[in-house]
């Protein structure tokens, strides 16, 4: 069960309800039911439930979200399997869960989830798409220190520097979900 439970709709402070009701509306927007989004007492899950005991970053937090998730630089390809770079590494259950959803609506096979659910490049993707899961992971095994000038120069060759900055918005953003999903220990749905 998850540290910071889910807390239904009629249970919410003013504030709490205010930012429980953007993140429902923009989530619904964006990825309709793909997943599940909430319980069966209408309260948030994902990231969303352990946001509500800080509502004062729940704006901040969607917006910047949001605009990394909607950046036009990568294909929807490209930004998942920058996502899956970063959830080989964290293991965010309920990410998995929603990413592998989103995954499957565009096209990708069970095999290629598979292979960049393990850390793996997946077969038959295009060039940019392979860069974008290579130096995401790159960027999410980052120790001590600056990324290698080799790394971040075939990035650059590949994606453009826009589109590297875009995957590493995408990792920093991930990396921030999974903090909160695996520091309140969100499982996913049915877990």
């Amino acid at each position: 069960m998850s540290r910071f439970p889910p807390i239904p709709p009629n249970e919410l402070t003013p504030e709490q309800k205010e930012g429980h009701d953007e993140m429902d509306a923009l989530a619904q927007q964006t990825f309709g039911s793909t997943f599940t989004l909430k319980n069966e007492e209408g309260a948030l899950l994902g990231p969303f439930a352990p946001l509500l005991y800080t509502p004062t970053l729940v704006k901040p937090w969607l917006h910047l979200s949001h605009q990394v998730l909607t950046l036009p630089i990568l294909s929807p390809r490209e930004r998942e399997l920058a996502v899956f770079a970063v959830l080989a590494r964290t293991q965010a259950n309920y990410a998995v869960y929603a990413h592998t959803k989103l995954c499957e609506k565009i096209g990708f096979s069970a095999a290629q989830i598979s292979a960049a659910k393990a850390g793996e490049v997946p077969e038959g993707v295009s060039e940019r798409e392979r860069e974008a899961y290579v130096f995401a992971k790159e960027l999410a095994g980052l120790k001590g220190g600056p990324l290698a000038a080799e790394v971040f120069g075939k990035a650059r060759d590949v994606l453009g520097r826009e589109g590297a900055a875009a995957v590493m918005h995408t990792v920093g953003s991930f990396l921030y979900a999974s903090v909160l999903l695996n520091a309140a220990d969100v499982e996913a749905p049915g877990s």
